[in-house]
């Protein structure tokens, strides 16, 4: 008994200084997220190339709305809209190849997503911050072309997908704000008159001036876009 009274001595200040490592509660950089579900507005900037003939959607802003869901503390789920006034090249495959450019005109998108989230941080902020990365799978479509493009080409409506990385901040427990950067990947399809010699000024065998040479019919690209948004509880 004696020896249970002496060993425990010894062992209650080693005990208390284990005990005192870490954060008190109330000193620590961790927050609980005390909500789970969020509308989420968001606004950005739609950064396209064009894809491998020029054709796909180039610059433009976006703008979205979704309800978020967070099933668990490291899973979460969202149901959303976005549109994004972006423009394209329009071109001419019968025109010469120096004036077969006719310029850029609208490609109004439209879409409905699906998306799945990673939170880093579980179901925790640190020192507000909580990142994630994330998927998008949804259905696009895009604007009709103007009576001018008869090359037959068209955006069309496609499925799509959007890996997702960044972060939310937040500002209260009912508030935060978000800044995201993703990749919107979806394949444009080229009509056969792109792969046809121009009749103002046909190619050779050996050098084609065909806006689409290789005759390819589709090819996937990737249209990069940044977002901000804020999260705001029901």
């Amino acid at each position: 008994m004696r020896l249970r009274l002496i060993v425990g001595l010894m062992l209650a200040p080693a005990a208390a200084a284990i005990a005192q490592v870490g954060f008190q509660p109330t000193a620590s950089p961790y927050r609980e997220i005390e909500h789970g579900t969020f509308w989420e507005l968001t606004g950005g900037r739609v950064y396209g190339g064009g894809g491998l003939l020029n054709l796909g959607p180039r610059g433009g802003t976006s703008e979205g709305l979704r309800l978020v869901l967070r099933g668990k503390n490291t899973l979460q789920f969202s149901l959303g809209l976005w549109t994004a006034d972006t423009k394209r090249m329009q071109i001419d495959p019968a025109d010469s190849v120096a004036t077969r450019n006719k310029g850029l005109v609208d490609n109004r998108l439209i879409a409905a997503e699906f998306g799945v989230q990673f939170n880093v941080s579980g179901g925790k902020s640190w020192h507000g911050i909580a990142p994630f990365a994330g998927l998008g799978l949804g259905v696009v479509h895009g604007g009709s072309s103007p009576a001018t493009d008869t090359s037959g080409y068209s955006f069309g409506t496609k499925v799509y997908f959007a890996p997702t990385v960044g972060s939310r901040l937040f500002v209260s427990q009912r508030l935060y704000l978000k800044f995201d950067v993703r990749g919107l990947v979806w394949s444009l399809s080229y009509p056969a008159t792109y792969a046809v010699e121009p009749a103002k000024q046909p190619g050779t065998a050996g050098a084609s001036n065909a806006v689409n040479p290789t005759g390819v019919s589709s090819r996937y690209t990737v249209t990069p876009e940044l977002r901000i948004g804020i999260g705001i509880v029901p």
